[in-house]
């Protein structure tokens, strides 16, 4: 059986489905009932709600080893699509400790119950760009220095999947870039199709790598059945920018397109403003530091070696048509 952590967000509740397709046998972990709802949207906007009901759910709580352990119960294979997201200042502290937590507790019960095969989701936040190479590759070195505080957790995550896997689990690793997908969820790039129906007339100066939600679970369900074990791959799609990317979505959605680039220097003082509005009114920033640097860099990612290794992808304009269509279906 197939056990799949984060099942409830936009990656995990796509390899469960994906899965589920497939005839696989797949178990599903989340952690709050609610988050299912979102779930059960995108499955029906993709035309598979009774999907749902063929799948094994089970509520847990990775940051309990022994949650994590009986939810383990029966896995041949665990991927592990889990992980708290977040720019705020205020999460950091919860972050450094619970993706690492997490990933110890569910990463030492798999070895403990001889899964076969762990696939970890990292994320590109995890690769230090060098700025000496125009792309970066899986050679690219993680130097905790220059990362996110994100960036940092998922690292911290990731050295404690490799540890298991030197202990002999076999295990690899995959780093996505930003993910695109149907707007089912209240956060993340499940966001962007909500803000962009909304009116954006500004946008970042930045550009980065994306990908389709349906080419990572699909490269997942393959990797499953032909486990690269001991290996990572960046999987993305295209390389473009903010303000192209957003383009082609605002024309998906049938609404004009952001027209304006936001000077970097703006945006550097707008979340120091948001910072402050933070501390004294308790609010949700707009912007945060990190925030601000991830929609300002611009930086290349190669898929090849994924590419080498059968994880192909869709290009950017059929899946931002798709993710435009989902929101359509999702609210109207």
């Amino acid at each position: 059986m197939i056990v799949v952590t984060g099942a409830s967000g936009m990656l995990g509740s796509q390899i469960v489905l994906t899965a589920a397709l497939a005839q696989k046998p797949v178990c599903g972990l989340y952690r709050s009932p609610s988050a299912l709802a979102s779930v059960k949207a995108s499955w029906s906007a993709q035309g598979h709600a009774e999907v749902f009901d063929r799948v094994t759910w089970r509520q847990v709580d990775l940051l309990d080893a022994l949650d994590t352990a009986d939810a383990l119960e029966g896995a041949t294979q665990v991927v592990h699509a889990a992980a708290i997201v977040s720019f705020r200042k205020k999460d950091e502290s919860f972050m450094f400790q619970a993706n690492p937590q997490m990933s110890e507790n569910l990463w030492l019960a798999a070895l403990d119950r001889g899964v076969q095969f762990g696939l970890h989701i990292s994320s590109i936040a995890t690769l230090s760009v060098d700025l000496r190479e125009p792309t970066v590759t899986e050679a690219n070195e993680s130097k905790r220095a220059s990362l996110s505080a994100y960036g940092k957790s998922k690292l911290d995550a990731e050295l404690v999947a490799w540890r298991y896997h030197e202990e002999g689990l076999p295990l690899a690793v995959f780093h996505p870039s930003v993910i695109l997908g149907p707007s089912a969820w209240p956060d993340g790039s499940s966001l962007f199709p909500k803000t962009i129906a909304k009116g954006l007339p500004v946008v970042s100066p930045g550009a980065t790598g994306w990908v389709d939600v349906r080419d990572v679970a699909e490269a997942v369900l393959k990797a499953l059945d032909q486990p690269p074990v001991g290996e990572r791959f960046i999987l993305n799609g295209a390389n473009a920018s903010f303000k192209s990317v957003f383009s082609l979505l605002a024309n998906g959605l049938g609404v004009p397109v952001p027209k304006r680039t936001a000077p970097r220097a703006l945006l550097e003082i707008a979340w120091r403003v948001e910072r402050v509005r933070e501390r004294v009114l308790g609010s949700r920033p707009l912007l945060t530091q990190d925030s601000v640097r991830a929609a300002c860099n611009s930086v290349k990612y190669s898929g090849e070696k994924a590419f080498q290794q059968g994880y192909l992808t869709r290009p950017l304009e059929e899946t931002t048509a798709w993710v435009a269509q989902m929101h359509r279906a999702l609210h109207g």
